[in-house]
């Protein structure tokens, strides 16, 4: 009988977690769309008469389009891996030469690297650079644009220890433990910056699927008012 009310209620657990990832989605989709369609209809209604008004549209259009075609690859991406249909090909790789690279081709002034050991490690590299385009997307997003968010990458015996360190505006001790959630943001208590940049919310868990593939374990530390420290523990060789 208690076998019965507990796989009960996993399945009753399973659809409500399955009904508010729909509805996130439809959410996040709807969003994006309602604001394209508005700016078509002002073109219709225009054209291109007005020439602040017309690139107004073109930029939110391009905007909105960029971030559906950001929340649909990282849907993908998540449905594959759910599958186990998301194969890696691990191999060894140099992180710091990679972690050198990647910040090069990110080319972003804000990203400053101050410490850089050498170290291997066994990776997918691009996977491995997808997890990091995550932490850094969120560092930026979070803090002021003219505040620079550091790397480290050290290393001991077994491990190396990469940080990403920010001093923007943190994150609540309640939100840290959830911040990999699908779709979970802390916009409700947190004002993003930069122009109110948006998010899908999927970044963290996109990255939490491929550390956790690599056995790298994360650490986050922040406090409201003064900035986050994400610090990944990773397995070298």
């Amino acid at each position: 009988m208690r076998l019965g009310i507990k796989r009960q209620g996993k399945a009753t657990e399973n659809f409500l977690r399955q009904q508010r990832f729909v509805n996130d989605v439809s959410h996040e989709l709807r969003t994006p769309l309602t604001i394209i369609r508005g700016y078509v209809d002002i073109l219709e209604r225009y054209g291109a008469q007005d020439s602040e008004l017309f690139r107004e549209a073109v930029t939110s259009i391009k905007k909105s389009a960029q971030n559906m075609q950001s929340l649909v690859e990282s849907l993908l991406f998540l449905a594959r891996a759910d599958q186990g249909r998301q194969p890696l090909n691990m191999a060894p790789v140099e992180l710091d030469e990679l972690l050198k690279k990647f910040v090069e081709d990110f080319a972003s002034t804000r990203v400053q690297i101050t410490k850089l050991a050498p170290c291997k490690i066994m990776a997918d590299a691009e996977f491995f650079k997808q997890m990091l385009t995550a932490f850094l997307d969120n560092a930026l997003r979070y803090s002021p644009p003219d505040t620079p968010v550091k790397v480290e990458l050290t290393a001991a015996a077994s491990e190396a220890k990469l940080k990403f360190i920010d001093k923007g505006i943190g994150i609540s001790k309640e939100d840290c433990g959830k911040i990999f959630d699908r779709f979970y943001r802390t916009d409700k208590a947190r004002t993003k910056l930069n122009g109110g940049e948006s998010s899908v919310g999927l970044g963290l868990s996109v990255a939490k699927w491929i550390a956790d593939r690599h056995d790298i374990e994360i650490a986050v530390k922040s406090k409201l008012g003064e900035g986050s420290t994400f610090t990944l523990t990773i397995p070298t060789i």
